[in-house]
């Protein structure tokens, strides 16, 4: 399995190649693969993570768990994120990703309540998660709001603003141009 992408091989899949029992390297790896696109793959090689090294020290914020969640959301599968997110530990991440979720499902009020959740006890470290939600729902002018909240607090997250594929409703806005623009992110 090879990579391509941006002019050349992955660093992670040659991490992956390098050490296949290194839990880390597999984790760096389904990061890229999801925000590629490449959902199928990124689910399988986040179990393999998993398979490897269950009580690995990113399952203090159960990592893979977060991305398999997050897979299955972008998947459509919306019912098979539910288990993961059970076994997310940190009440950030899992206010998240039931908003999410939930939302997804046709949840709406069990949705209203992890993001009143997160944006009240949140709001100041986690801007970007909860743009994530309000352009996830196609609620563009909150995404925006809280994408230029993210900016403001230089919230690290911003990063991956240009690849978030929770942020692809606000594609077309003029707004999230300028956005990125601004961020000077590389092409």
């Amino acid at each position: 399995m090879q990579l391509k992408g941006y002019g050349g091989l992955f660093p992670n899949h040659r991490a992956v190649d390098l050490d296949p029992l290194n839990a880390d390297s597999w984790e760096a790896l389904v990061e890229t693969e999801l925000y590629m696109g490449q959902l199928d793959q990124s689910a399988a090689d986040s179990k393999k993570a998993l398979e490897l090294d269950p009580d690995h020290w990113a399952s203090l914020i159960n990592l893979s768990r977060i991305y398999l969640s997050r897979i299955y959301l972008l998947q459509g599968r919306a019912q098979d994120a539910l288990p993961e997110i059970e076994h997310v530990h940190n009440a950030t991440y899992r206010a998240h990703l039931y908003a999410l979720t939930y939302y997804a499902l046709g949840r709406k009020k069990e949705s209203d309540v992890a993001l009143r959740e997160l944006v009240m006890k949140y709001h100041a470290s986690n801007a970007f998660e909860i743009a994530t939600i309000y352009a996830f729902r196609n609620q563009t002018d909150g995404a925006v709001e809280w994408l230029d909240r993210a900016y403001a607090q230089r919230d690290p997250s911003m990063m991956s603003t240009k690849v978030e594929p929770l942020l692809n409703s606000l594609h077309n806005d003029p707004r999230f141009a300028v956005l990125l623009k601004k961020l000077n992110l590389p092409t």
